[in-house]
């Protein structure tokens, strides 16, 4: 059964890192990003009921505080550029470059 919820992770892991890798939208891009972190989830989660040792609370919290950081910067940025009236595409985005 384990190998279910693994196999599962691992493809959810490949969506993900695809979706970053294909993508120019920016929203779409964090999205992915989100996947690969509910993947990573999936993973650990099925490793931890496998082993039974550790504390997987504190890698699940980690997690969820990334993904909810992500989502916050995400919201902020968006926000920015609907005032701005700028397009979301990655490669046109140069008002963030240093």
């Amino acid at each position: 059964m384990i190998e279910i919820f693994m196999v599962l992770g691992f493809a959810l892991f490949a969506m993900g890192i695809s979706g970053v890798a294909a993508s120019r939208n920016f929203i779409i891009m964090v999205l992915s990003i989100e996947v690969v972190l509910v993947a990573s989830s999936l993973v650990g989660v099925s490793m931890f009921s496998v082993s039974g040792s550790g504390n997987i609370i504190l890698l699940l919290l980690s997690i969820w505080g990334i993904a909810s950081s992500e989502i916050i910067a995400l919201v902020a940025i968006y926000r920015y550029l609907q005032r701005a009236e700028e397009s979301m595409d990655v490669t046109k985005m140069s008002k963030f470059k240093g």
